[in-house]
């Protein structure tokens, strides 16, 4: 190769080089706008605009990026409140499915679960029955002591003694109504219970049998 050529490669590396450095030097500048409106200009961004968006504007004035602003207050409170929506949905579905799950491997057939249900409710009414019993004697009891107070009227130590058997008599009467009526109410929910857990049980079986009913193939002409 001939010096001038040489030469001439010489220069032009050079001449690149230079160009090379002085794009990667271009400065750039960046541009953002305060809360009260105002526009500040610089190498850094202000700290003025810490809550605003910032533009990347090159030294041409065109804008060469966008520096998103930081979520506000009421922007972070919504996407906690997003994310604890999606993680209750996510624990609902996860719960969902562990009761399919049991529901399934608990019965084999719906006789199963009017079975039990049938037996769970017998065993309360059983329970009902007996403290109905216990009912009857006490408010005759009750009956014949309001009576002999009545009696009592002008004998205040025997009246007195009357009194607090009144009161004895009526607090156990009011602790067998009570437990009727709470086991009343116990078998409202197990009713309620069986009924959901039958209807859903229903549901997964046919489920699974239309998964499991092949599709027939279209006839072709």
């Amino acid at each position: 190769m001939s010096p001038k050529k040489l030469s001439c490669l010489l220069i032009l590396s050079l001449s690149l080089t230079v160009v090379g450095a002085h794009a990667a030097d271009t400065p750039t500048i960046k541009k953002c706008k305060d809360a009260t409106g105002r526009w500040h200009y610089g190498d850094t961004a202000a700290e003025e605009c810490a809550k605003s968006k910032i533009m990347v504007m090159s030294d041409e004035g065109t804008t060469k990026k966008v520096i998103a602003a930081p979520p506000t207050e009421e922007e972070l409170k919504q996407r906690e409140a997003q994310r604890e929506t999606i993680e209750a949905d996510q624990a609902r579905a996860a719960e969902r499915a562990r009761k399919d799950t049991l529901l399934l491997s608990t019965y084999g057939v719906e006789d199963d679960i009017i079975y039990i249900r049938d037996r769970k409710i017998a065993q309360i009414e059983a329970s009902v029955k007996a403290s109905e019993e216990t009912l009857k004697p006490l408010r005759a009891a009750l009956a014949r002591l309001e009576a002999q107070a009545v009696d009592e009227s002008k004998d205040a130590k025997a009246e007195e003694a009357t009194a607090k058997n009144i009161e004895m008599t009526r607090k156990q009467i009011a602790r067998h109504e009570g437990a009727v009526a709470a086991k009343r109410k116990e078998q409202e929910a197990l009713r309620q219970q069986y009924t959901e857990e039958l209807e859903r049980y229903r549901e997964l079986k046919n489920s699974r049998e239309k998964k499991k009913t092949p599709t027939a193939p279209a006839n072709t002409p």
